[in-house]
Parts: structure tokens; C-alpha cells; sequence
């Protein structure tokens, strides 16, 4: 009879939710690497209108324009802000799921070792037994190979 392992069904559960939180921390790090990428893209978009709002002033724009600028400099600062709150948020998401994952794989580990353990002693036990039986059938030949010289 060939190895089973008692708790395999428990083990291939252990496995399918660490691969489950192996996904969630790649969505997370997508999320945060999204977020950070838009926090980029608002930061240029601020470095443009403050060039431009350089050049109206060099031109000698009206306060109209340069009302405009301002509150378009205002309304991106405001969107950073927002986005590195949700990038914080995001980043906080993908620590908690680096924590999940760790658990998760602490958990299959254990099974995996017991699992280990358990073959290992079952390939000791069938190693005997194999042993015991060239054992016995060694001693079963040399008995009927004596047996067979006493009586000629």
C-alpha cells in the first residue's frame, strides 16, 4: 500500500489559500503602483502650471488668466493630497496582505513538514519490512539449503 497522508485535503485547502493571498497582494501592489503612478502624472500636470503661470506673468497676462491658473494649482494640490491619502491607504492594504500572505504560507509549511515527516517514517517502515523479508528469505534458503546436506 503506497504513502497516504491523513491531512493531504487540508494541505491542497493550505495551498489554494496561499496562492488566494499570493493574488490579493499582486492586486494590492497594483492598486498602489495605479495610485502612485496618478500622484506622478498630478505632479507634472502642477509643474506645468506653475511654468505657465511663469509665463503669464512675463507676458503680462490679465488677473482673469491668472486667477484660472491659480485655482487650477489649487484644485491639483488638492488631488495630490487626496491621492496620497489613498496611496497611504494602499500601501497600509499592502502590508496587511504581505501579513496575510506570511501567515498563509507559515500555515502550509507546517502541514508540508508533517507531511514530510510522515513520508519519511513510512519510507523507514517499508524499508525494514523490505529488509525483514530478504531477512527471512535468506534465512528460509540457508535452512533448507542445510537441511538438504544433512540428509544426503
Amino acid at each position: 500500500m503506497g504513502f497516504q497522508f491523513s491531512l493531504e485535503g487540508l494541505l491542497r485547502v493550505r495551498e489554494s489559500f496561499e496562492k488566494q493571498q499570493e493574488q490579493k497582494l499582486a492586486v494590492a501592489i497594483a492598486q498602489l503602483k495605479r495610485v502612485n503612478a496618478i500622484i506622478d502624472t498630478v505632479r507634472e500636470q502642477m509643474i506645468s502650471t506653475t511654468d505657465r503661470y511663469g509665463k503669464l506673468l512675463a507676458r503680462g497676462a490679465s488677473g482673469a488668466d491668472l486667477h484660472l491658473l491659480c485655482y487650477e494649482q489649487h484644485l491639483l494640490e488638492r488631488r495630490e493630497q487626496a491621492l496620497a491619502e489613498n496611496a497611504s491607504a494602499a500601501l497600509a492594504e499592502v502590508h496587511r496582505q504581505q501579513s496575510r500572505l506570511q501567515a498563509a504560507q507559515q500555515q502550509r509549511k507546517i502541514l508540508d513538514n508533517l507531511r514530510q515527516k510522515q513520508l519519511a517514517l513510512y519510507l523507514l517502515s517499508e524499508g525494514r519490512r523490505d529488509q525483514q523479508k530478504l531477512d527471512d528469505t535468506f534465512l528460509l534458503r540457508r535452512n533448507n539449503h542445510d537441511s538438504g546436506k544433512g540428509v544426503a
